[in-house]
């Protein structure tokens, strides 16, 4: 289950910072997604955050709020 800050980051951080014209929905996921992936497990210098867990173990559900969230900014332009 996405947590509200995983929500709230989608609305107000990687829609307005990602939706460029050139992105779609899915490969905004999916570049979040492989970002998480390229950093794995973490270490002492570098773990992931409660945001970085809450999606890479709700990736399926992240990818989804993405795709809707975006098709709603798009529908209200």
């Amino acid at each position: 289950m996405l947590l509200q800050e995983t929500k709230d980051y989608v609305n107000d951080v990687l829609l307005p910072d990602y939706m460029d014209g050139y992105n779609d929905a899915n490969d905004i996921a999916v570049d979040i997604v492989d970002d998480i992936d390229s950093f794995g497990d973490g270490n002492e210098l570098s773990r992931p955050t409660r945001l970085a867990r809450n999606i890479a173990a709700n990736r399926k559900e992240f990818t989804d709020y993405v795709v809707k969230a975006f098709q709603d900014v798009e529908a209200d332009k």
